[in-house]
């Protein structure tokens, strides 16, 4: 690493010099560098605090650099500033950009084709199954899940995803040597070997409450979309979803009763403007990018469906992919109807199909795809 990104590390771990006021500084000095290099009246001049002035002049030799970057290399961790070409586009593109990030695991180059899932770290029952629902569709789909890692919401929506196989992304409001809650360690952990952990904080930064809307503004950036699916009236997860939308972000709710004080946050999103998501196809269906992909996923687990069928008759994969293009299933006769195959020999394309998990049978003889 040259001089400048040591400087940006060096000044990213004083706990005061917030990113907005690192970004004027390097605009006024002309870069983190200079800053560094500047003297203490002159910093003194920018409106920083003789302490915080102080900090920065012993940065001078990049001592506390060297020390983060040997300690991340011995937990396997990447630390990112803003001037390397590996850091996220999606965090350049905001006002408040964080100077460095750590990261544990690798970015995949789809997980831009994201989703934030956020709520209470109280949940009901109701918000748990609700998550679980949306997560395993995306997982299913490989969209990307973003979360804090919190307890309640956040940490079903990163176990959902690796449930289901999927990729998740954990914004941590602490550095990456912490952990919080504690009890989520070992979920930590698997994120980090199955997807990515990310933290803007230095490595032993512990969980303060003013880190978390700072942790909130990543998780934003990081997703082409917030679903909020249960949050109190004043809620982290309502900052979440206020700065999604200030990144010009679509803003998703799930709806919930009216006199539980989890669905004040998002049916006052709702009323608000807030898109409501009453399933996670309303998600999809919604963010171009999303759509797009979903419908090329199906196009190619459905390729891939008729490719490894076992050996059966063309009448067998015309009934398969006549089920799997209807959106509310098939009755037995229609099936017929359509295919021009008389009942009986229907009925026992259907029987195979459903004992190979490919369709499953429904009350009244409907036929749906296996999903």
């Amino acid at each position: 690493m040259d001089n400048e990104q040591l400087s940006v590390i060096s000044l990213n771990t004083i706990a005061d010099l917030v990113p907005k006021k690192f970004i004027s500084l390097a605009d006024y000095f002309g870069g983190a560098n200079n800053i560094i290099n500047a003297d203490i009246k002159e910093l003194e001049s920018f409106g920083l605090s003789n302490k915080v002035a102080k900090s920065i002049k012993s940065l001078a030799n990049f001592e506390v650099a060297t020390k983060e970057l040997t300690l991340a290399e011995k937990n396997n961790i990447k630390v990112l500033t803003y001037l390397d070409e590996e850091y996220p586009y999606q965090l350049k593109n905001i006002c408040d950009y964080p100077p460095v990030i750590y990261v544990k695991g690798n970015f995949d180059k789809n997980d831009n084709l994201s989703v934030s899932v956020v709520g209470s770290r109280r949940p009901t029952n109701y918000g748990l199954m609700v998550t679980e629902k949306f997560c395993k569709y995306f997982a299913q789909n490989s969209i990307t899940t973003i979360s804090g890692l919190a307890g309640g919401i956040d940490t079903q929506a990163h176990s959902s995803t690796i449930k289901n196989s999927g990729r998740t992304v954990a914004v941590l409001g602490n550095g990456l040597l912490e952990c919080y809650p504690s009890e989520n360690r070992k979920l930590q952990n698997e994120i980090g070997e199955k997807g990515v952990v990310i933290s803007e904080f230095p490595l032993t930064r512990k969980a303060l409450p003013m880190n978390f809307p700072r942790r909130n503004r990543i998780v934003a950036a990081l997703s082409l979309a917030t679903i909020v699916i249960e949050a109190a009236e004043k809620s982290g997860s309502l900052i979440t979803a206020n700065l999604a939308c200030d990144y010009g972000k679509d803003v998703f709710a799930v709806p919930g009763p009216v006199f539980s004080k989890y669905s004040q946050g998002p049916n006052s999103l709702i009323k608000q403007g807030a898109f409501v998501a009453l399933s996670p196809e309303d998600v999809s269906e919604q963010v171009p990018l999303l759509s797009d992909w979903v419908r090329k996923n199906i196009k190619k687990k459905k390729k891939e469906i008729v490719k490894n069928l076992p050996l059966i008759s063309q009448s067998s994969i015309n009934i398969l992919k006549m089920i799997q293009s209807s959106a509310t299933g098939m009755s037995l006769d229609e099936i017929s109807l359509k295919a021009n195959v008389n009942v009986s020999e229907v009925s026992a394309i259907l029987l195979d199909l459903e004992l190979n998990g490919l369709i499953k049978a429904m009350p009244g003889q409907i036929y749906i795809r296996n999903t």
